[in-house]
């Protein structure tokens, strides 16, 4: 495949990489039954073919005076990705965060696999996969291209690609020429179509980055720097038992979620004394992939801010107040997809330097985030996973957290389940499951409603 530079969005999330961030997703996938490594080792080098972007690493260009390109590593191997671990006694939950703050090495393709096996003898695979290569929804096509089977076990098996043949890498002239005619291309466009909409729509510019509805986050212990290790909680909720409390309160599971989310922060901070007297802002990824035409780029989201009613003690009232909030985030996203490409397509060259500087001066120390924590919420539709004749019986997020950012709730939607992942700094929050054990009462005494 021909080299491809990554898009600005694509892009920015390498600047999260550091010793103590990391800008890689995880994924727990617990299987029904034992399977052995080279079942898996099997089952992936046959499928790795399915999708371009796992046989692909990084070509980085001097200095960091352009985007990287995505070119083939010509020296692939699946053994390369896929590994063997063994939970020790801090069990899975220490087992995946071990894993997940591991490095991804920037030589390879930026996706690895693990089959870790407990001590009881279960097992669980355990995806990585760089931000910069699937948001959301692009890592179900990479579960789906892995793991997924069909109605029944062993369905969906497709023999091994034996024909590939890796493309050459371009040479550092040919791509820094590219990039610019890029650059100078995009430039044209953007700018002819800032004249466009000027005229037919003078107040479009302007709402592309709006940053007059973003509503104001409160200092909490949350919000200062992080150190390079993790707690980890994660669970099931029971979606289907939600029914009655959505119809009587007219809300989405969405809204559930973040209010859920409020309560659980709002206990944990109030048995803390660190409750602020303003709500809580959570930062909201929204997928877009399926309003864009150009459907290449690993990320295709919007961002929003929505408040969190972390100052309301009242379940049912909590719902109402995120549903309202959530509504009003909606109609009014604090960066458009449009947005956030020429910010980072402008600071691309500055990100990576940006965040080590940030990180070693401290800076969340001085300078607040105008969000206290993120909330994402990804389905996965009707996909079931597995491994050889084995069934994948949840995927439980472990996702990344920012510096001045400690905590983060993310809810995977799979086979008409909500597993939920909260990731957190261990040295803010080392009671991980105090904050998923009242998150997990407040979803049940709303199911009670």
């Amino acid at each position: 495949m021909q080299a491809e530079q990554l898009r600005p969005l694509d892009a920015a999330y390498l600047a999260l990489d550091g010793p103590r961030t990391v800008g890689h997703v995880c994924l727990m996938l617990p299987l029904d039954g034992p399977v052995t490594f080279t079942e898996l080792l099997a089952q992936v080098k046959t499928r790795v073919g399915r999708l371009p972007e796992l046989r692909r690493r990084l070509r980085l260009m001097p200095f960091g005076v352009d985007r990287p390109w995505w070119v083939d590593d010509t020296e692939f191997d699946v053994r390369h990705h896929v590994f063997e671990d063994r939970a020790g006694e801090s069990g899975m939950a220490g087992a995946v965060a071990r894993i997940a703050m591991g490095p991804l090495d920037r030589s390879r393709p930026l996706w690895e696999a693990h089959l870790v096996t407990a001590l009881d003898g279960s097992c669980a695979v355990v995806t990585k996969v760089h931000h910069a290569i699937a948001d959301g929804s692009r890592m179900r096509d990479i579960l789906h291209a892995l793991l997924g089977i069909g109605d029944e076990v062993g369905e969906d098996r497709d023999p091994e690609d034996p024909e590939w043949e890796p493309e050459p890498s371009p040479s550092l002239t040919s791509l820094l020429t590219r990039g610019a005619l890029g650059l100078m291309s995009w430039s044209v466009e953007a700018g002819v179509s800032a004249m466009r909409q000027s005229v037919t729509d003078p107040s479009g510019l302007t709402r592309a980055v709006d940053f007059s509805g973003w509503p104001g986050a409160p200092a909490t212990i949350l919000n200062k720097p992080v150190s390079g290790k993790r707690s980890w909680a994660f669970g099931t909720w029971d979606l289907q038992a939600s029914k009655p409390a959505r119809a009587k309160l007219a809300a989405t599971v969405n809204d559930l979620l973040h209010a859920t989310a409020a309560a659980g922060l709002r206990t944990w901070l109030l048995e803390r004394d660190a409750l602020p007297t303003a709500p809580l802002v959570a930062m909201v990824p929204i997928s877009v992939r399926h309003l864009a035409v150009d459907q290449s780029g690993a990320n295709r989201i919007a961002l929003t801010l929505c408040t969190l009613p972390t100052d309301v003690g009242d379940p049912a009232e909590r719902v109402v107040a995120a549903r309202e909030s959530m509504a009003v985030a909606k109609s009014h996203p604090a960066m458009s997809e449009e947005a956030l490409a020429v910010v980072f397509r402008a600071f691309a060259p500055v990100l990576s330097p940006g965040s080590t500087l940030a990180t070693a001066l401290r800076l969340p120390d001085y300078v607040h985030l105008p969000f206290n924590t993120v909330i994402s919420n990804v389905p996965m539709g009707g996909d079931l996973f597995g491994v050889g004749e084995r069934r994948v019986t949840a995927v439980y997020p472990f996702p990344p957290i920012g510096e001045g950012m400690g905590v983060n709730v993310t809810v995977q939607g799979y086979q008409g389940r909500l597993d939920v992942g909260v990731s957190a700094c261990a040295e803010i929050v080392p009671d991980i499951d105090e904050l998923f054990a009242a998150m997990t009462r407040e979803w049940d005494t709303l199911c009670a409603l």
